[in-house]
């Protein structure tokens, strides 16, 4: 530990040096100052950083406690959705699925879908390959999912609405078209 120099000089010998000298002390005794002022900030800091990361364990661990809960509750409420392609008939079919259910829905043949959807997008922003037409049905069927689907008490899945033009007429009326070109 550094002691302050400027203490061990009277007034009279701090006088006696060189401006220069006397103004060297005393830049050496604020910097000592200010480093012990910093070294009792770090101590402080330490002592609430140990706090913080303490408590953030313990949140931690109390988060893991509950998660398998809050993940049981999850999947009784929302339902998940998937739409999938039968490469032997060319069809595509919705996939909901909840803790308590599983229901499938018929979208259609692939041609008729292409023919139906088309005119919502401008021809060089559709693309009729699977992939694309999967992720638009999903991005349909998720925004519409609440006024197609109802869910018992009992967590079943009851479909209201099965046609493919029923499907694209609510997701129409919903609003959620992002590029909407009905004169390609």
């Amino acid at each position: 530990m550094y002691i302050s120099i400027v203490k061990n000089f009277t007034n009279k010998d701090i006088k006696s040096l060189k401006k220069s000298d006397q103004n060297l002390i005393l830049n050496y005794d604020q910097i000592l100052a200010k480093e012990n002022q910093l070294k009792k900030s770090i101590k402080k800091i330490t002592k609430q950083k140990i706090k913080l990361k303490n408590e953030y364990e313990e949140l931690i661990s109390e988060r893991k406690k509950i998660s398998n809960q809050v993940k049981t509750i999850y999947n009784k409420t929302f339902t998940t959705i998937s739409v999938v392609f039968d490469k032997r008939w060319k069809t595509y079919i919705c996939i909901f699925k909840n803790s308590g259910s599983q229901k499938s829905l018929y979208l259609g043949k692939h041609d008729l879908i292409l023919e139906t959807i088309r005119q919502y997008y401008r021809n060089d922003e559709f693309d009729n390959s699977v992939d694309f037409l999967k992720t638009e049905l999903k991005r349909m069927l998720v925004s519409i999912q609440s006024k197609i689907l109802s869910i018992t008490t009992d967590n079943k899945i009851i479909i209201k609405k099965k046609k493919l033009e029923n499907i694209i007429q609510l997701y129409e009326e919903s609003g959620n078209w992002d590029y909407w070109s009905i004169n390609n």
